[in-house]
């Protein structure tokens, strides 16, 4: 929910400022639309937003250690990125710049993005990671499969219990019936020796 949250707002902001220069970064060409973007060496802890235009961005040499879900997803035109020396810390929220770096394989010019913490993947390219290396990815993935496997289980014991209550229903009329046709029975008995009483006096 909140990268869900996170990803609306950066759509907001991208459609109020898509040709807007970042703060701390410099933009070529100055005035609207630009296409080179310049942050590095700025000592940034967020990605800021960036124009749409972008086709060349640097974001080397700063504090950065992980990009928010959509961040680049605005950015069709870019064909080079510099992400290096920075404190990328590899865990399950670095996951979207890994995907998006896999994408961008043999598309633009990318230079290496390598982690930074924990120590055990330090230096580690983060398009190489695996999702089960990553700290607090351990734990599986729930995949389609799983929720396929709930639903028709849930199907499945709704039907029962819509079969069962069937029974109930055919089984209590069942049940009512064979009462009626034993009350039926038992009044017949009483009416007609009642009957056969009464023709034997009308017959004296």
């Amino acid at each position: 929910m909140d990268s869900c949250q996170g990803l609306l707002i950066l759509l907001f902001l991208e459609t109020t400022y898509a040709w807007s220069c970042p703060h701390h970064c410099t933009c070529y060409p100055p005035e609207q639309k630009p296409q080179k973007v310049n942050c590095s060496f700025r000592e940034l802890k967020t990605v800021p937003l960036l124009p749409s235009s972008t086709q060349e961005l640097y974001l080397q040499y700063n504090q950065l250690e992980t990009v928010p879900a959509g961040a680049f997803d605005n950015l069709q035109m870019l064909h080079v990125i510099n992400l290096s020396s920075n404190r990328w810390h590899c865990d399950c929220g670095i996951l979207y710049l890994k995907n998006w770096l896999e994408d961008q394989a043999g598309n633009m010019l990318i230079s290496d993005v390598r982690c930074f913490t924990p120590p055990s993947l330090h230096q580690r390219e983060i398009s190489d990671l695996k999702w089960h290396e990553l700290p607090s990815c351990s734990t599986p993935r729930r995949l389609c499969s799983d929720f396929l496997f709930r639903d028709l289980s849930l199907f499945v014991l709704l039907v029962l219990i819509f079969t069962f209550m069937i029974w109930i229903i055919v089984l209590a009329k069942r049940i009512r019936f064979k009462v009626e046709i034993c009350n039926n029975r038992t009044e017949a008995s009483h009416v007609l020796p009642s009957i056969s009483t009464h023709l034997k006096r009308r017959m004296r």
